[in-house]
């Protein structure tokens, strides 16, 4: 008798711990990596980096129609790897300023964000994602972004904000809205990693800490890649983005790419 209690105690004692662990369907911590603009021909040169390590990528395009067949060929390529084609804006108007410069709303919809759509729509692209142009966004906009066109509207977040006689810094780990929380939210926000920002290895290697310890998805934006040292502000070192393909893969993090975090079951 005394055997069969301590047995069931056991028994017991192994299923509480099972409790305390990470259930099987809950979604993994990972890192989702995001490139804006229309750096298309330099963005194709990064498919050898990221295959190497697994990674997925969302590429938010912007003038779309005037990007060249070979270029739109190269885009299609890169959907083959997995990777997915946002939507960046027609002309990539900030839609504050056109708003400012006394342009209709009804207008910055129809020419901006349909005027894309339909022309990506017939390069064979169907793009339910949206990053928006120089962080500019309302709620008001917001809201017919999503009910009529996108899924999810990606903005932008900084470790740095320089404000009229004061720049706040904030560590990579203290800022929330850069991590996915699988809460189905639709309004996120990526870290900008180009140069200016002057970002290290050590700080993103934060960012990917939390992500793990969190069960969460840290995001990250970047434009044109520089594959030789340049002092170009808008672009990032495509060394410190194989360092952080290392470290991630090191942590057993998964690569997601935006529509995935807001489909993942």
């Amino acid at each position: 008798m005394k055997n069969s209690v301590l047995g069931w105690f056991a028994v017991l004692s192994i299923l509480m711990i099972g409790c305390n662990e990470r259930p099987e369907n809950q979604h993994r911590a990972g890192y989702a990596l995001t490139f804006d603009d229309r750096y298309v021909e330099e963005w194709t040169k990064l498919r050898p980096l990221l295959k190497k390590y697994g990674a997925k990528a969302t590429f938010y395009v912007t003038q779309f129609d005037s990007l060249s067949p070979k270029e739109v060929q190269l885009l299609h390529e890169l959907t083959q790897d997995g990777h997915e084609i946002g939507a960046h804006g027609a002309a990539h108007i900030r839609v504050l300023d056109w708003l400012r410069g006394g342009g209709a709303l009804d207008d910055f919809y129809k020419f901006e964000i349909e005027g894309e759509l339909n022309v990506m729509r017939k390069a064979g692209f169907r793009p339910v994602t949206f990053a928006h142009v120089g962080g500019q966004q309302t709620w008001w906009t917001d809201r017919r972004l999503l009910r009529d066109y996108f899924k999810l509207l990606r903005d932008v977040s900084m470790t740095e904000r320089h404000l009229p006689f004061i720049t706040i810094r904030q560590p990579i780990f203290a800022i929330d809205d850069i991590y996915y929380q699988f809460d189905g939210s639709q309004k996120v926000h990526a870290l900008l990693i180009d140069q200016y920002t002057n970002l290290t290895r050590s700080q993103l290697k934060d960012g990917l800490i939390r992500a793990k310890n969190t069960h969460s998805v840290l995001m990250l934006l970047g434009h044109r890649p520089l594959f030789t040292p340049s002092e170009e502000p808008y672009a990032f070192s495509v060394q410190l983005l194989e360092e952080f393909l290392q470290d991630g893969q090191r942590m057993g993090l998964k690569s997601y790419t935006m529509l995935e975090l807001v489909t993942a079951k």
